[in-house]
């Protein structure tokens, strides 16, 4: 279930960007989110995909700055927004006691995961989320615990980071489409 842009608003304007998040970091977690976000620069292809983004849109990611999935995701969708511009507005939660309030009412598979994504169109209104880990850390996870009983047919990735870079992005510009073709925006920009 999504929620609502007026559950969303309030937690997306207390939110931070990713610079200040990270800082809030002890030396560890900083050294691991910042590891990630300068190993993922967008490449030619990557950053042909956003420059063709035309909507504005906001980010909001519920995240443990102590979890390696969120630093990976988290420096990914950074990545991704800073090649945006504006288009793109990222903010980051903790979760904390503070967050508790919206924590519970994002649960996955009735477990409070993270990181949890809310993509939002420009004027708030809520219009994906996604969470935990990606396909290809989950065929990872398989991998390792399961061995050859899990059935995975896809191969490893050659770069398992770099994988999950292409599938947050995929799911960016998915809902930049989405926010394109929507009748309620076409009309907003009367295109």
């Amino acid at each position: 279930m999504l929620l609502s842009a007026e559950i969303l608003q309030p937690w997306f304007d207390v939110a931070q960007p990713f610079a200040p998040f990270v800082a809030g970091a002890d030396a560890a977690q900083q050294s691991t989110w910042n590891e990630r976000f300068q190993r993922l620069e967008l490449d030619g292809p990557q950053h042909a995909i956003v420059d063709g983004f035309q909507r504005r849109m906001g980010i909001l990611c519920l995240t443990g700055r102590w979890c390696g999935d969120c630093a990976l995701q988290g420096a990914a969708l950074a990545r991704i927004a800073q090649a945006a511009g504006d288009r793109i507005d990222l903010r980051f939660l903790e979760r904390s006691d503070d967050t508790a309030a919206l924590v519970v009412t994002c649960m996955i598979n009735a477990g409070t995961r993270v990181p949890v994504t809310w993509l939002m169109a420009e004027d708030g209104a809520p219009a994906a989320r996604f969470g935990d880990r990606t396909l290809s850390r989950y065929r990872s996870v398989a991998r390792k615990a399961l061995g050859d009983s899990a059935n995975v047919l896809a191969e490893p990735p050659d770069d398992p980071v770099r994988t999950v870079l292409q599938e947050v992005l995929d799911e960016v510009e998915r809902v930049q489409w989405l926010l394109r073709f929507s009748p309620r925006l076409r009309a907003v920009h009367e295109d």
